[in-house]
């Protein structure tokens, strides 16, 4: 085989990298789901999407492509692309009307393959016009992660196995596990999404449920194969990052929640979606099951957690406590955390604000009223019960377990609190920086809490003693584990 040229070799490089153009689309037809939706999600949904419609315009679904914006201008004209407001726009050569807007411009190999792409026929290339232009594309193939880090990555998401004796903590598009005794790295499980937010193992240990993403672009729910360190199963893509992910206390089902506002249930044995809720009005922070089995409740941003009804995904109510304008516990603050008490239908939830909150979904549901009687009602204290917890910034993780509450906070510390008394029990400290993460095993009585600075730290919680630090850094591991 012949060598390729320098100038031929830079040209393919330069029509592989922009917009899901290959040798083979070059000469065949354009696809949209292939060539163009890469192109509209990396340049322009970020002012065009589902949180943002500069102009009026969307193009986060190719139904929305279609529809005109505030100019009133025919975006896309089948066959005549010297007709298409869109085109106009990102060929323009006046850089005050050009599009992307305040940025650079698209290439000559994107501009030509959308030109082409209308000149035969603006054609859609799947089945659902209304799908989001992430969901078109599937499953992203992950890129290969750095042997060695630079630095510690920010644990945003850390797990115990079952048995406690290896843990899992969130890396760059990898799970990294380690020996919990030790800290000693013992596999990396690749092909993950750059950002790992949430991480849970199957009862079994042999699984990890795992969901992160690339902020404002790109989300996923995975199951990873721990001996194989494989990604086996993809449950389903977002068009934003997937921040929060739940295993039912069967192990049969899947919760998540995503930065597109979203809430949805998986069965885990076939893989099929049964629902998707879309009441939140911000981030989806943070999922978990009800432990009466009723219910999946999702924290957001918002300021609300919202209680679907597990069968349907119905809104079987919204818990606004933390959004009290009135009343001795007022105070609006986003909601970060949510977990379920076992065997019980309450809930603990906490983020901004001074309270970490316990309330239940039925009688959160029977006090719920309208904005006429809004003020009565939140004067009032309610079944709710309000922990003040100390903290001075928002509480990023939250651990329910035996009878205790365990928060994160990004003003570096832990607390443990009695889940009866509400008192404050015990305080750990040492991290310098926000405490993102949490895990812990009741069977050894060790907690796991990670930072933003890559810093892990395990704790007894029956002594309250430091046991040991460990750092999110591959290829650096005993060094740091030694400081």
């Amino acid at each position: 085989m012949r060598p390729l040229s320098s100038l031929k070799l830079l040209l393919f490089v330069i029509a592989f990298s922009f917009g899901g153009a290959t040798a083979k689309s070059a000469r065949a037809e354009v696809k949209f789901s292939r060539d163009i939706a890469p192109i509209l999600i990396r340049r322009c949904i970020g002012c065009h999407g589902e949180r943002a419609n500069l102009g009026g315009y969307r193009v986060q679904t190719f139904q929305n492509l279609l529809r005109k914006g505030g100019s009133g201008a025919t975006p896309i004209v089948a066959g005549k692309p010297d007709s298409s407001r869109l085109y106009q726009l990102i060929a323009s050569p006046t850089v005050a009307l050009r599009m992307p807007k305040s940025d650079d411009a698209l290439s000559k190999e994107q501009i030509g393959l959308i030109r082409r792409w209308i000149v035969e026929g603006a054609k859609f290339d799947r089945e659902n016009p209304s799908a989001s232009l992430t969901s078109l594309m599937g499953a992203r193939n992950h890129p290969i992660a750095p042997l060695a880090y630079p630095k510690p990555v920010p644990v945003l998401a850390l797990a115990f196995a079952p048995d406690g004796a290896t843990f899992a903590a969130g890396g760059y598009n990898e799970a990294l596990l380690y020996e919990t005794r030790t800290g000693r790295l013992l596999k990396r499980l690749g092909g993950l999404p750059q950002r790992i937010q949430s991480l849970t193992y199957t009862a079994d240990g042999k699984r990890l449920l795992v969901a992160g993403g690339t902020p404002g672009e790109y989300g996923e729910v995975a199951l990873a194969d721990v001996a194989s360190g494989k990604r086996v199963r993809v449950f389903d893509t977002f068009p934003d990052i997937a921040i929060s992910a739940a295993l039912n206390a069967e192990g049969t089902l899947i919760a998540a929640g995503s930065a597109d506002s979203s809430v949805r249930l998986y069965d885990i044995n076939s893989g099929k979606s049964l629902w998707t809720s879309g009441v939140h009005s911000g981030w989806v922070t943070g999922v978990s099951f009800s432990g009466d089995r009723r219910f999946v409740l999702s924290a957001s941003k918002d300021m609300t957690v919202k209680v679907h009804d597990i069968a349907t995904g119905a809104l079987f109510t919204t818990y606004q406590g933390h959004n009290r304008q009135i009343g001795t516990y007022s105070g609006q603050s986003a909601v970060y955390a949510v977990r379920s008490l076992n065997n019980s239908p309450d809930a603990c939830s906490a983020g901004g604000g001074k309270w970490i909150q316990i309330w239940n979904p039925v009688k959160t549901q029977a006090e719920s009223g309208d904005a006429g009687d809004m003020e009565e009602r939140f004067a009032k204290q309610g079944h709710a019960r309000y922990i003040l917890h100390g903290f001075t910034q928002e509480i990023f993780a939250l651990i329910v377990e035996d009878g205790r509450i365990f928060a994160g906070s990004g003003d570096g510390t832990i607390k443990q609190f009695d889940l009866v008394s509400g008192a404050e029990t015990r305080l750990f400290t040492g991290h310098t920086d926000w405490v993102y993460s949490l895990a812990y095993n009741a069977t050894t009585h060790r907690l796991l809490s990670g930072a933003y600075s890559g810093e892990m730290r395990l704790w007894d919680t029956q002594s309250g003693q430091h046991l040991a630090t460990f750092w999110a850094q591959p290829q650096a591991q005993v060094a740091k584990s030694e400081r």
